[in-house]
């Protein structure tokens, strides 16, 4: 019995010491991700694990949301009207030529719909046609990533955020992208980078 418990204690503290120098590798070198990316799938692109997966999974546990998982949000100025967001994104994606496809007033419908005050919510979205296309010629899927969207919305405690799809799962999710796509993607997620950086702070 003697002999059993100190088989089971040895084990704890190796157990112990092993996850450590897990979590100090990766907090120090990002090294677990790299192992775990590897041990799964080595087709998956090196940064999978780094870059989509471990964030994925820290929010979920963080927040039991798989939805906010996916997305990135910033907070909007306070000193800024639902207005001067709109103008300074409008501005920057003239800018940056990526065409405004339209803009779903969701809050103001359902007021006209039900006569009650909502939440402000509004989506704007975004499309280059020609980048749309490649990226559906690569596959398909991909469709349903179109197109581009922004949402600014009040929340329960009547701060504005803008929300958007966190691109990184399209890029480095899977398989390594192909040269040429992989630069188009990157081009269409400093876009929407910048439309919505510049929308929360009024900068354009």
């Amino acid at each position: 019995m003697n002999t059993i418990r100190f088989i089971k204690w040895v084990l704890i503290i190796i157990g112990a010491v092993s996850t450590y120098y897990m979590v100090l590798l990766q907090a120090q070198y990002g090294i677990t991700s790299k192992v775990i990316s590897e041990m799964i799938s080595p087709t998956l692109h090196p940064q999978s694990m780094e870059k989509v997966y471990m964030p994925i999974a820290n929010t979920l546990l963080d927040t039991g949301d798989l939805a906010m998982s996916s997305i990135v949000k910033i907070p909007v100025a306070d000193d800024l009207s639902n207005e001067d967001v709109e103008d300074a994104m409008e501005s920057i994606a003239v800018e940056r030529s990526i065409r405004s496809v339209g803009m779903l007033p969701l809050s103001e419908m359902v007021e006209l719909q039900t006569g009650e005050k909502q939440r402000y919510l509004k989506i704007y979205q975004y499309c280059s046609p020609r980048t749309a296309m490649i990226m559906v010629d690569h596959s398909d899927a991909f469709s349903a990533y179109l197109p581009c969207r922004i949402a600014i919305i009040e929340d329960k405690q009547g701060k504005r955020w803008l929300y958007t799809l966190d691109m990184n799962a399209m890029i480095y999710g899977g398989t390594p992208l192909p040269d040429y796509l992989l630069e188009k993607a990157l081009a269409v997620k400093e876009t929407m980078d910048a439309i919505q950086q510049g929308g929360a702070t009024g900068d354009f």
